[in-house]
């Protein structure tokens, strides 16, 4: 039998007679097979002919074959997998036809297999780099106690050293310089919230000697925002820097109350491109392929190389606090001569409304500062692209990029990690950024469906937006529309349907260009505000009113800050987001809000809450008890977690995982029903405590 293209069948399992083209080919299959199985290989053996002085029998073996000399057990570092004398190797040989056939197969190991973590021993160090290797999450539950022994036994807490600027991660021994059973804390917090919530995700990434490099995870919340709000993500490295033993990475988004919200978390070891192509391939696959819109980072080489293999359609841009805060360190010896080269930079880099402006500014500042051989000045001018605002003016950021960190959405997690943070505080610290996450969500979105902004002016635009937009975006943009009375415009210039107005801004004592387009609708300001921010500026709308405009252009308004922005997925997706736990709690609690405001109105209406309530208790109590709707029920959830094991890689244990979630199911159920038997007690203490009911974590429609 002829092997062809057997590349990716890992379970295609060698076995007498299969025939190769040559020894390597041979090779080469028993690699892939030992990748899938979870051992690396050797070659033992190999023999050539006398006369020909061509191979004619090879010995391919498990890594661990032999014994380890006792002369070379305590100081060799050459190899850093224990042999254990295993058996297992797969004996070929050449044929007069010149064809190779496998003559012998020993399958059994006397070790434990690691199939999740395969790719990642040295052996395989070169395939990992040729095809970028990536392994999303840890399989079996006995994969995870087996890596969680070799963290304990390998100390976990010798810093390996390395410089930022090297970019050879899989010749190095980096790791995540974690204090002692560490890796044990976060695999099993990673375990416990996975039984919760299945959506929950994480991957890890070891070096050559199987420790933890870099490490990455996501909570289920974090997925669904990210369908809903993946037009502009910020990945942060601040903390990496400031943090050497917990270098903490988070990719931060904003939702339609512009309020932060996480879409993952990562530990890294170092700033390698290698390690940002694992980071950036598997946050990508977390979140089902689908690449955000823009992206913004850090100035980083490495990382922007890894962005635009792994995400070569999304537009990449850099942080504008993060260069401006590099200024006075990095040009130091420019500002101690020179006084006026702040406000220099500062008028080319947001005073130029157009690209040759900005240009002629810029070399002119080269020139008079004697910036020629400056690379990282020159290292700017050439990404310009990335950051400077006139070269923006096709991209939304959705209020991420500012010209400060305070300022960013990234800085709310400044109050949660300091520099000397240990891994079970930053734990208990990340479950409090959940939650807290959580609350604030919920109280927005009671007062924005529940509460009317107060209208301060009679604009038609501020009254038609106060009933789209959230009540945070709304307030936003009511400061410009009573900006507006302070804004002179000025034609200054037409050409065909095309006006320019140059707009007198009387509060910030700037003059501002704004076109208008009056056959498409369209008008824009060179202040960047809807770019940057995502609503109309105060100088956007003089313009309209001054051309009869009395209502906002529908494609002015983002539906990422209206009150409905998650609103399609109670019609598309409602079914599939309600089969999750965690999901219909959060459902309920929602509901639950509504129903206590208006059953707290009255006696009466107290009362109609309260029956329907007790009813509806005994009711899920009775179907609870039913085996046959809980074995039903448990096989249905038992079904969703295995899908999401199969993208995820593994389904190592499929068979015991029936009858623990079985058992699991039934245990959850009567907490539930703990649960809500002391709700009801409480509300017949006093219906105005349900009102405390929107603390709980909000449903993500």
């Amino acid at each position: 039998m002829a092997v062809a293209g057997f590349e990716g069948e890992s379970n295609f399992e060698p076995r007498n007679g299969i025939e190769f083209e040559s020894h390597e080919a041979a090779y080469s299959f028993y690699q892939e097979y030992a990748k899938s199985m979870g051992f690396t290989t050797s070659i033992k053996n190999s023999r050539r002919s006398k006369k020909s002085k061509e191979f004619i029998d090879a010995k391919f073996a498990c890594s661990r074959y032999g014994v380890t000399p006792e002369s070379d057990s305590g100081s060799s570092r050459r190899s850093s997998v224990k042999k254990t004398d295993c058996k297992a190797s797969m004996h070929v040989k050449r044929r007069a036809d010149g064809k190779w056939i496998i003559h012998e197969f020993i399958k059994e190991h006397n070790h434990e297999l690691l199939p999740a973590l395969a790719y990642h021993f040295r052996i395989n160090r070169n395939l990992a780099e040729k095809n970028n290797i990536d392994i999303l999450h840890v399989v079996s539950e006995r994969t995870r106690k087996t890596y969680v022994e070799m963290s304990r036994q390998s100390g976990g807490c010798h810093n390996a050293g390395f410089s930022r600027d090297v970019d050879n991660q899989f010749d190095k021994g980096r790791h995540l310089s974690l204090d002692e059973g560490d890796a044990q804390v976060l695999l099993e917090y990673f375990k416990r919230i996975k039984k919760e919530n299945p959506r929950f995700f994480y991957a890890i990434d070891l070096n050559e000697e199987q420790r933890l490099r870099n490490l990455f995870w996501v909570d289920a919340k974090g997925r669904d925002d990210y369908v809903y709000f993946n037009d502009a993500v910020s990945f942060d490295m601040f903390y990496v820097n400031m943090n050497d033993k917990l270098p903490f990475a988070p990719f931060v988004g904003v939702n339609h109350h512009c309020q932060p919200i996480l879409l993952g978390c990562a530990f890294i070891a170092d700033e390698s491109k290698s390690t940002f192509l694992w980071l950036m391939k598997t946050w990508l696959r977390a979140m089902g392929g689908q690449a955000p819109k823009v992206i913004i980072s850090d100035q980083n080489k490495f990382l922007k190389t890894a962005i635009e293999e792994i995400l070569p359609n999304t537009r990449h841009c850099f942080a504008l606090w993060n260069i401006l805060e590099k200024i006075p360190e990095t040009l130091a010896h420019v500002i101690k001569q020179h006084e006026n080269f702040v406000s220099k930079f500062h008028k080319c880099v947001f005073k130029s409304w157009t690209d040759e402006q900005f240009d002629m500014r810029w070399w002119k500042m080269v020139t008079r500062f004697e910036l020629q051989d400056d690379e990282w000045f020159r290292s700017l001018y050439e990404d310009r692209k990335r950051w400077v605002p006139t070269y923006m003016g096709d991209t939304f950021l959705a209020g991420m990029s500012t010209t400060q960190r305070s300022e960013s959405m990234n800085s709310f997690f400044d109050k949660y990690i300091h520099k000397k943070i240990t891994l079970k505080e930053f734990v208990k610290q990340y479950g409090n950024i959940l939650q807290n996450r959580y609350e604030e969500e919920a109280i927005a979105d009671f007062d924005t469906w529940h509460k009317q902004p107060a209208l301060k002016s009679p604009s038609p635009w501020e009254k038609q937006m106060s009933t789209v937009y959230t009540h945070t975006i709304f307030k936003k943009f009511q400061v410009e529309v009573l900006g507006v009375v302070g804004c002179h415009p000025k034609k200054s210039s037409e050409d065909g349907t095309i006006v320019t107005y140059k707009v007198q801004d009387c509060e910030k004592e700037e003059d501002f260009m704004v076109t208008w387009n009056e056959l498409k609708s369209e008008v824009s300001c060179f202040c960047r505000l809807f770019e940057y921010k995502g609503f109309l500026c105060r100088h956007a709308m003089i313009v309209l009113q001054i051309c009869g405009r009395s209502s906002i252009p529908p494609h002015y308004i983002l539906k990422r800050w209206t009150k409905d922005a998650k609103s399609r997925l109670l019609i598309s997706e409602g079914a599939e987001w309600l089969q999750t736990r965690v999901q219909r709690y959060n459902d309920l609690c929602k509901r639950a809000i509504e129903l206590s405001e208006e059953g707290s109105l009255s006696d009466e209406n107290y009362n109609i809450v309260f029956r329907a309530l007790v009813d509806g208790l005994k009711n899920c109590v009775n179907v609870n008890n039913s085996s046959n709707n809980v074995l039903e029920c448990s096989s249905h959830v038992q079904g969703l977690r295995e899908a999401e094991e199969i993208n995820q890689g593994s389904l190592a244990t499929k068979s015991n995982k029936k009858k623990n979630t079985i058992r699991k199911r039934k245990s959850e159920q009567d907490i539930l029903l703990v649960e809500a038997q002391e709700s009801l007690q409480q509300m017949d203490e006093s219906h105005l405590r349900q009102t405390q009911l929107h603390g709980n974590a909000p449903r993500h429609p």
